[in-house]
Order: structure tokens, then sequence, then C-alpha cells
């Protein structure tokens, strides 16, 4: 099954640190943003985009921006009269140099202090409590009209370097947008030794300036790229046009810089001693003290970020997280580790990109890798204890197939595999009891195994009051069906909380679950869609093939129907039954009459990897589900009011519409496949 994998986290929102800058402060990422709608052009245009750093031999660096875009579109009007951006207190000054708004005739309208605010983070990201001094500063353009452009001169200075005598930044650029005189400069000691990476850009030759080398690169970009679907996907960081600056040798370098403030704080201390020891009491086996272990700082130590000075790359005191119960990843980390340590249990940190970056650039970027998480390697098993709700063994689906940097290991640089489709199992079973006016009623129990009970459990656990009151209803509404019933979210206990199985039920009542007339036909599939509902394969090969890598996963789904007849009613012809064996998706379906009704059977095994698919595999696997959709949209014919007959040779297919279609579709806002919270 393939989908778009996001998951990405910035030291705003509690990430290690912050991710580069791509374009003129757009924010990191791997798929470049879409340009406006064929026909609508360009809504900016970058008219001067100008970064200059000057980095120091200690590793501290000072950054002067220079901007200016004009607004050639009413739909960017509204998002351009004001920009913001953000630097850290602790470390960092910054401060406007200049603010205007540049009108279409020449008139050049100053930005008055009025218009100028700074904010101090309050501490919280949405509901997610933070520690950070982020400070925002943010400038309303006046006056502001199509036509119109917006320009700024601003700097930011650190006080002290995030790594001390490192430096390393990403830059880069949308090929959708328009850039009529953009450059990147760097300024930098001669002793320094400075790692240098572009791609799609112009490199100006370097000058010296008394003790410092100056490199500039260009870029301008007058027509650009119109959005295609088949540049949906993961990209590469190599695949725009990009410069990486980095002091760092390689990603040993990275580990390094890391653990020498990181590791020091996973020694075990005697309050770490005698806590590891009251999680785990009698139990001596390694593996179950380690799950104790994980379980324990999974669901006790709340998330909360650490965005205040270095501490974007330093854990907190161990004793801080627990007196406080809350930490970032890196405070999970190292918290686990220490514990792990305190009872012989091997353990590493590891540092691994949380977003959409499947691919480190050769030349080492601290900001490429923005989360922590742990390794044993006496298991080779991965943990992440910021992942809420992930049963011991598991990695949320986004982890599976990413590079990773093994923190104090021999070997930094390593990879996680990709994941088994083992990792999520589902398992549906439907009662419908049919009456002679077309009615239904009857009951669904679904349960769940791995990755994808988390998954349920997380989606149920988020339903309140209405919510969970009107969830039946609204999921036969988006099938189709007007009716209503009860849910039983199973047990949501917070001692399940990690546990890597789940079920629910629900019983329910269709008002018209066969249309009006004495024929007609319709296409079976459940009355609720699941995550890994097998009647989803039916619309798969309509949709868009990926001409790029994508994130992908496998499972195994098993569904099966008793579908019981009230007199009157009669079924004249069933689908046939299908075995198909290949090597993504292998696929069963059985149809059995019975007395009074029918019994179904249908089986999916994807075997596709949890992690990053190629655009070859994903063509093998559309051509390997077309006859499973075929067969899933096979009709059933049944009659009302006469004998049944072996064949209905009047029933017409296109009865077939409204619910039978729509039960086919799923529901337009099914759980679908809901990954767990992030913390």
């Amino acid at each position: 099954m393939f989908n778009d994998l996001q998951w990405g986290r910035r030291c705003a929102a509690g990430a290690l640190w912050a991710l580069a800058v791509w374009g003129a402060g757009a924010g990191a990422q791997t798929t470049p943003p879409k340009a406006a709608a064929a026909g609508a052009g360009v809504p900016v245009v970058s008219q001067l985009w100008h970064v200059d750093y000057d980095v120091a031999a200690d590793g501290k660096s000072s950054v002067a921006y220079a901007t200016q875009h004009q607004v050639v579109h009413a739909s960017a009007l509204e998002r351009m009269k004001s920009f913001s951006f953000s630097y850290s207190s602790g470390i960092q000054t910054a401060q406007i140099l200049e603010a205007y708004t540049l009108k279409a005739d020449g008139r050049r309208i100053p930005v008055p202090p009025t218009n100028y605010q700074t904010e101090v983070s309050d501490g919280r990201d949405g509901a997610k409590p933070l520690f950070s001094d982020r400070t925002r500063i943010s400038v309303v353009f006046p006056d502001l009209a199509v036509g119109d452009s917006v320009g700024m001169r601003y700097r930011i200075d650190d006080k002290e370097p995030i790594f001390p005598g490192a430096f390393s930044v990403v830059q880069g650029f949308s090929p959708y947008g328009v850039h009529e005189d953009s450059r990147i400069t760097i300024r930098a000691p001669k002793g320094l030794n400075l790692r240098f990476e572009a791609h799609g850009l112009q490199e100006q030759p370097p000058v010296q300036e008394g003790d410092a080398t100056v490199r500039q690169w260009r870029y301008q970009n007058t027509t650009p790229k119109a959005w295609d679907e088949a540049d949906a996907g993961i990209w590469r960081l190599d695949e725009s046009p990009v410069l990486l600056v980095s002091t760092f040798a390689d990603y040993d370098s990275i580990a390094r810089a890391y653990g020498e403030r990181a590791l020091p704080k996973a020694r075990p201390t005697p309050r770490i001693e005698a806590l590891a020891q009251s999680i785990v009491g009698a139990q001596t086996d390694p593996r179950e003290r380690a799950r104790l272990l994980y379980e324990w700082v999974s669901t006790q130590i709340t998330y909360g970020g650490n965005c205040i000075g270095v501490g974007a790359v330093v854990p907190r005191d161990v004793d801080v997280v627990l007196d406080n119960k809350m930490g970032d990843c890196k405070d999970h980390a190292t918290l686990l580790q220490a514990l792990l340590t305190a009872v012989g249990v091997r353990s590493e940190q590891v540092l691994i990109n949380a977003g959409e970056l499947y691919d480190l650039p050769t030349t080492p970027v601290v900001s490429t890798v923005n989360h922590v998480i742990n390794y044993l390697p006496d298991f080779k098993m991965y943990l992440d204890a910021t992942a809420k709700q992930v049963p011991f063994g598991y990695l949320p689906g986004s982890a599976y197939a990413k590079p990773v940097i093994h923190v104090g290991a021999d070997k930094a640089l390593a990879s996680i595999p990709p994941g088994s489709a083992d990792l999520t199992e589902q398992r549906a079973h439907t009662s419908i009891q049919i009456a002679a006016d077309g009615s239904a009623k009857g009951s669904l129990q679904a349960s769940f195994k791995g990755l994808a009970a988390a998954q349920m459990r997380s989606y149920m656990a988020d339903l309140q009051g209405d919510g969970e009151r009107d969830f039946v209803r609204n999921m036969l509404a988006s099938g189709g069906f007007k009716g209503q019933g009860v849910l039983d979210r199973g047990d949501l206990a917070p001692a399940k909380e990690l546990s890597d199985s789940y079920s629910f039920s629900i019983t329910f009542e269709i008002a018209k679950y066969l249309q009006a007339g004495k024929r007609g036909a319709f296409v079976l599939a459940p009355v609720l869609n699941l995550p890994m509902g097998i009647a989803r394969l039916a619309e798969a090969e309509e949709k868009h093939l990926p001409r790029r890598r994508t994130g992908c996963y496998g499972y195994h789904s098993y569904e099966t129907y008793d579908v019981e007849l009230g007199a009157g009613v009669a079924f004249n012809r069933v689908p046939p039954n299908l075995q198909t064996r290949n090597q993504a998706l292998n696929y069963s379906a059985t149809y059995q009459r019975t007395t009074n009704g029918y019994k179904v059977s249908r089986e999916v095994h994807d075997t596709t990897p949890q992690g990053l698919c190629t655009p070859e595999y994903a063509a093998q696997w559309n051509n390997e589900v077309k006859p499973i959709a075929q067969n899933l949209q096979s009709q059933i014919f049944y009659q009302r009011g006469e004998p049944a007959k072996e064949q209905a040779k009047g029933a017409q297919k296109g009865q077939i519409k409204g619910q039978a279609r729509g039960a086919a579709k799923g529901p337009a806002k099914a759980p679908g496949k809901v990954q767990p919270k992030k913390r």
C-alpha cells in the first residue's frame, strides 16, 4: 500500500534541532511546494534574496538577510502583508535594519515602529508543553496591493555556537518559484575547514579578504517549473537547487559532537539504579527488562520540547527530567539509556530525520537529523520512547528504511531495515441480517495487531463526546447508508496503552440496505471502512501511479461476512471465487451459499516492505491489484417477492448506485493509515 509519509518535527515543536531553511524562509522540506495552479501564474516573485554568513573560527556566525518579494497575484496578498522570523534569545541576538513597502509607482513606504511586534514563546505549542526561548519578530507592511513589493533587511548574531568549533547549514530554493536575484555568501577564516556541496547553483570564484575567504553561489530562475503529479513523492535534497556547508568531516564527527555532551548524562546514578530496579522488579530476562523500562519511559515521561539555547542539542540532566516527568526526544533517549545501563542492557542513542528525508547528503550537515531514538544491539532493535502508543519492538511507520547515526558506536552511519508486512494485521467479522423490506441490522467485530493496534487505539482514544456518539452514524453516512448504531471502543485503559493488540465492535441498523424494486445488485463491502479494509483495493487502480519513490507499507487483512436473508429475499448470483499469488499481493476470496444466505471470506497479504518503494515497484503492485479490484467490484444479484432463480437475467448493473458504490469506496474521513501521535 502506498502513501505519503510525513512526520516532520522542528525545534519550535520540540525537535532535536531546527531543520534547514528551504528558500526564503519557507521552512525545511524535501518535497518542494506546488506552484500556483496552471494558468494562474506564480503569485509571488522573489526579486531579491541575499543571505550572508560571517563564520568565526569558534563556530559562531552572523547572518545578514536582504529580501524583496513582489506580489503579482491577489491570492498571495494576505499572506504577504506580514513577515516574521525567530531566533533563540539565549544564544542569539536579532535586529531589523530596514523594512518597507515598495509601491508599483516607485514610492517607498518605510514600516513604522508601530508595525513591529516581538513575541517570546509562552512555552506551549498547541497543547504540548515546551521549554523555549524562541523569540519571534513580526512585521506588518503598510498599504500593500497587488503589484507592490515588500522588502526586509535583518540580521541574527550568535552569542555562542550550537556546537563549539563547528558550523553547518543548508540553504535551498524551490524550482517552482521565480528567483530574479538570489545569492548565498559564506565568509570564513582561511583555517576553518569548510566543506561545500552545491546543486543547481552558479558558484563564483573565491575571493580573499584579509584572513578570510569569501565564497558565493548565485541562483536565478525566471521560468519556474510547473507542478506535475509525477513530482509527488519523496525527494532527495540534491534534486532541487541547494547548498550544503559543513565543518564536519563525516557523520562520525556529528555523532561525537552530540555524544560529548549527551552521553555523560546517560551514566546511571544511584537514583537511576534504584528506579530501574523498582521498574524491572524480579524480572531477570534482559529483553523483558528492556520492555518494562521502555514502557515506563514512554508512558510516564510527558513529551516537552527543550528549545532554550543549546538545549536544542543537549539533553537535560536526568534528575530534571524525572523531577518534572517531562522531556523531549533527547531526554527520553538519554533517560532510557541510563535505565537500561543500570540493569545491564546495552543501548545506544541514534540520530534520525523525523520528516521525509530518506537520504543523508554526502556533506554531513547537522540539521538533516532532527530526532533521537535508541538502539539495543543485543536484540538488533530500535525504539522510540516518544512515539506514544507504539508497542515495544516496533517503530513509527515513517522511521523504517531511513539512514541513522549511532552515537558512541564504532561505526556511526547505519540504516534501519525496512519493516515487514508482519508489523500490521487486521481482522474483521461482519454479520448482516437483511429483512424483506430491504433494511438490515448487524454487527462488526474488528481486531488489530502490531502497528495497526497502536494506530486504531490512538484513533479511538481521541473520540470524545459527539465524536464517539455519532461515530457509527457518520461512518454509515459516508458510505452511502442511512442508519445508526453503537460503538464499543474496547479496552482503552492506560495499562493497555502499549499493547500490540486492540479490538473494538459496533452494532448497526440500516434503513435501506437493498434498493427498491424486485431485482437489484450491489457490491459487498464493510459497512465501516477500516484502515486496511480490503474493499479499498477496489479503487486502487484508479489512483495516480507514482513516478517517484513513495512511502509504502505492507499488511495482512482478513475479512469474513455472514449474510442472513429474511423471508422473500434470495440471491441469484454471487461473485466467483478467486485466488491470486504474486510477488507483492496475495489474495483469496470465497463465496459460499448457505440455507438462508451466504458466507464470504477474503484475505489480502500485501508483502510490501514498510518504508520506501520505487516507481518500478509501484507499477508492479498496480498490475497485481487489477484482478483483485475486479473481483471486489463483482456484483451480488438479488430478488425480492418471488422465488430465486439460478440466474438473474433481468438484473441490471445500472441499479448499482448510492450506498453500494459508496460502501465499496469507503468513508470520506475514515480512520485511514493513522500514525500514532508524536509527543
